[in-house]
């Protein structure tokens, strides 16, 4: 009774979101290690039981530094009207992607190196290995998710600063379901996020409804987040003000969010096999930006970048556009 009594009153005091939804964003999420085979079994159980769950310790520092500095350069590359400079916040006003949802998939990010690096990260793979069983994946070839600062934004001003007039804060509370129960009532789609910043209340993130209320997945860099495409999700932005620097008192800016998407199903879920791989290949080629469907062709972005694709994928890279191990 103690235990229902305390969970009734949490639910009391969970904020509610602009379409109705309770919102749990204190409670910190479980983590389960992919470096103990026991441990990421009762992650993957966990994503069973209650379509999501975190994997930790999937990217290492060094790794997570490689990947942060790779989509900067991403980033950095773009051409005009884009002048974007990591540290200058006062270049981060004009801005790729999909500012609403905090999504990039334009100019070819999907096919990036910093995506590139993420993806063919070895702990990445097993991952998936393990939830289907088999090493034959294909790998997506889906986007980057960033959050910028809204609190500092320097065209604000101060007064709108936390309403929606702000067009770098993320709007949250759109809830949707990536794959029909109806059309694939089973499951045959996880998707991935690899979060390269810590994920809390003061920067918003990936949430999920789970248990008939809203979720705020906490993270740490290198954590791999996954949920089944049947849960109800979104992205949200933070929930109380996000610091006005960071803990070690950098006065540089930086980022409330930086993930990568990532998504590995089996090969044999492709309804064309060879049709499909020709058009992956095409897709690496011309720096095409895919959707979270890596056995269904589909490709995401506006803007696109001219020319083709210079990157020297190596073999490991490349089985994972064919889907063989």
């Amino acid at each position: 009774m103690a235990n229902l009594a305390a969970r009734n009153q949490d639910r009391e005091m969970m904020e509610v979101d602009r379409v109705g939804v309770k919102i749990d964003y204190r409670t910190v999420s479980q983590r389960f290690s992919c470096q103990d085979p026991q441990t990421l079994a009762d992650g993957l159980r966990h994503l069973q039981q209650h379509g999501y769950t975190v994997i930790s310790d999937v990217l290492d520092e060094s790794e997570v530094n490689i990947a942060k500095n790779l989509i900067w350069q991403h980033l950095e590359g773009l051409k005009s009207p884009y002048k974007i400079k990591r540290g200058q916040i006062q270049t981060w006003n004009q801005w790729p992607g999909r500012h609403e949802a905090g999504i990039v998939e334009d100019f070819g990010s999907g096919n990036s190196q910093a995506q590139w690096f993420v993806r063919s990260v070895p702990a990445v793979k097993d991952v998936f290995a393990e939830i289907w069983q088999t090493r034959d994946l294909l790998c997506s070839m889906d986007g980057i998710g960033i959050f910028r600062p809204w609190h500092l934004n320097p065209q604000v001003q101060r007064r709108d600063i936390e309403n929606n007039t702000n067009p770098w804060k993320t709007v949250g509370a759109n809830w949707h379901v990536d794959q029909s129960p109806v059309t694939k009532p089973d499951r045959v789609c996880v998707q991935g996020i690899i979060n390269l910043l810590p994920a809390d209340e003061t920067t918003g993130g990936l949430m999920v409804i789970p248990e008939g209320y809203g979720l705020l997945i906490h993270a740490q860099p290198g954590d791999l987040l996954l949920w089944d495409s049947r849960t109800v999700h979104c992205n949200t932005p933070s929930f109380v003000t996000p610091r006005q620097q960071p803990l070690n008192n950098d006065p540089i800016p930086s980022l409330l969010r930086m993930i990568s998407y990532v998504c590995m199903t089996p090969l044999a879920f492709a309804e064309n096999p060879d049709e499909l791989i020709n058009r992956r290949l095409d897709a690496f080629r011309y720096r095409l930006t895919t959707s979270h469907w890596p056995h269904e062709y589909q490709t995401m972005g506006g803007e696109i970048s001219r020319g083709e694709n210079t990157i020297e994928l190596t073999d490991y890279q490349r089985n994972l556009i064919l889907g063989v191990d």
